[in-house]
């Protein structure tokens, strides 16, 4: 009956200036949580305490609607000592993909009954390897999963991720590092208009990187550069003559000028 009247409440005003909501310690279960998903749509929420409640994957799952509205804001989630296990990992994990609004999503690990399986969907939420199209619309905005203080209980492989969307170009850095081979035929129905994109794009990759890493970029470069000539000879023996052409019909200006 409380998250019934506080999501009229927050539904009646609308886009109300309410940037922090605390409601820790409140006994809200799964229906009581699904009540007050459905108000909070178009606040301007930034933080939301939920910790110390009775919820599951069930009503985390009913987050999912508004974390991928297009008005959320919610910077911070808190979900503490809720026992919510890899079900509601798998919430989290989906309800925000796509969210570009939260950094900072706070659970206590070993209080939350999560296991592998739930962290698998944390991995792939934050670096999905299956295409690079999946890994560039993973997300690349939250800093922290689990524990803000105590990190070494979030996996490793969890915390380079989340170190890598602290760094700029995170989404370079994660094509770079989940996809060894980059295929560029997707991108021939630009032609060679996409080639000073492809070269801006190695040129920012290389911002951040230690200088180990750096050290491969020349060759993977240089092998992208190489798919888009193989894969369009056409197109690059022609653009090679019109350059010529260019050039030389620039060159007979300047002496025509002198």
């Amino acid at each position: 009956m409380g998250c019934t009247a506080l999501a009229d409440t927050l539904r009646g005003w609308g886009a109300s200036n309410l940037k922090h909501l605390d409601l820790d310690g409140n006994g809200i279960d799964d229906q009581g949580l699904q009540v007050l998903a459905a108000g909070v749509t178009n606040t301007k929420l930034e933080e939301l305490y939920l910790s110390d409640n009775l919820i599951t994957g069930a009503g985390l799952r009913s987050m999912s609607d508004y974390f991928q509205s297009e008005s959320c804001c919610l910077k911070t989630l808190n979900v503490l000592r809720n026992d919510f296990g890899d079900e509601g990992a798998v919430a989290l994990a989906d309800g925000l993909m796509g969210n570009k609004s939260l950094t900072s999503l706070h659970f206590i690990p070993h209080q939350s009954g999560i296991t592998n399986a739930g962290w698998a969907a944390f991995s792939k939420l934050l670096c999905d390897p299956s295409s690079i199209e999946s890994t560039y619309l993973s997300n690349h905005n939250i800093g922290t999963i689990g524990e803000h203080i105590m990190k070494h209980n979030t996996p490793p492989n969890i915390r380079r991720y989340l170190d890598l969307n602290e760094h700029p170009h995170p989404v370079i850095h994660k094509i770079l590092k989940s996809h060894s081979d980059l295929d560029m035929e997707p991108f021939f129905q630009w032609k060679l208009k996409l080639l000073p994109v492809v070269v801006d794009w190695f040129q920012s990759a290389s911002s951040g990187m230690m200088s180990f890493q750096r050290q491969s970029l020349p060759s993977r470069e240089l092998s992208a550069l190489y798919k888009f000539v193989r894969g369009m000879p056409a197109f690059a023996v022609t653009s090679y003559w019109q350059q010529l052409v260019v050039n030389a019909q620039a060159k007979r200006r300047r002496i025509d000028n002198e």
